[in-house]
């Protein structure tokens, strides 16, 4: 599909090829048989082929309304190398000067419903393209344009369920249809945005420093200490030091079962006998 509208709308009605590939999109993810981290991953699949995304990434994310600075853990992610990952990690957790969108995004949050933005919507170019963080941790790491669909849990403010949609520089922008399509589908599949949330649920995360939060990202990613070190040029002795911490305040003996406490227990969307 286009970028544009191939059948004529009326009274603000999606094209009908639109409504067609959504119903298809959804009916095969309702039938899928595995967890719930695998459903997820075949709806961004699908949805990365409707909207012509390069990459993607699902969080959950806590949002920090003092700083204005949503916090995001247990990331799933396609289609991103680890050096364009690694940077949108450090870029929300760490940099000084955060990316220009977390702001809009957090007050968007802070409203308890869902939304679903275009970058262009949050950030202007001028300041999108002139921003150093975003040069730094975005475009020289070959990631541009984004796609953010923000859907509330829990009472709708401290948690929710964060999907990001990621286009390579030099690409056009995600155009008004594509940001429909995307909030249709992820209206629609409400079960799966609950399905994943983690078994410890309170705001716990906002306590850890900016830099334990990276290396818990990093955990839950599967990442092996010696690569993150080398991913956020630290010793192994740090991180080390930092897993020991994490592990201790989650009351998690080692990394699977800190894994385990952000997927659902077992990581299923199904209870155990």
């Amino acid at each position: 599909m286009g970028e544009g509208n191939s059948i004529q709308q009326q009274d603000g009605m999606i094209p009908i090829e639109d409504a067609v590939a959504i119903a298809r999109l959804l009916g095969e993810v309702a039938g899928h048989d595995g967890d719930v981290n695998a459903r997820k991953r075949l709806l961004m699949r699908r949805l990365k082929e409707l909207t012509g995304a390069d990459g993607w990434l699902w969080s959950m994310t806590f949002c920090d309304h003092s700083k204005e600075q949503p916090m995001s853990v247990g990331v799933i992610h396609e289609d991103l190398t680890q050096s364009q990952f690694d940077g949108w990690v450090e870029a929300s957790q760490t940099c000084k000067l955060p990316p220009p969108e977390d702001a809009p995004l957090t007050v968007e949050m802070a409203k308890g419903r869902h939304y679903t933005r275009t970058r262009d919507q949050l950030v202007s170019d001028d300041d999108w393209y002139n921003h150093p963080t975003v040069k730094k941790y975005r475009l020289d790491r070959g990631i541009d344009d984004f796609l953010y669909s923000i859907y509330p849990l829990l009472g709708g403010v401290e948690m929710c369920s964060a999907i990001g949609l990621y286009r390579h520089v030099g690409r056009e922008k995600f155009s008004d249809r594509r940001r429909r399509i995307t909030h249709i589908v992820l209206s629609n599949v409400d079960w799966l945005h609950f399905a994943g949330l983690p078994e410890h649920r309170d705001n716990a995360v906002p306590q850890l420093t900016p830099t334990q939060r990276v290396v818990l990202v990093h955990l839950l990613d599967g990442r092996r200490r010696p690569d993150i070190a080398e991913a956020m040029s630290i010793s192994e002795n740090t991180v080390r030091d930092h897993v020991r911490s994490i592990l201790r305040f989650y009351d998690a003996k080692d990394q699977l079962e800190l894994v385990c406490k952000f997927r659902a227990g077992n990581g299923m969307d199904v209870e155990q006998e």
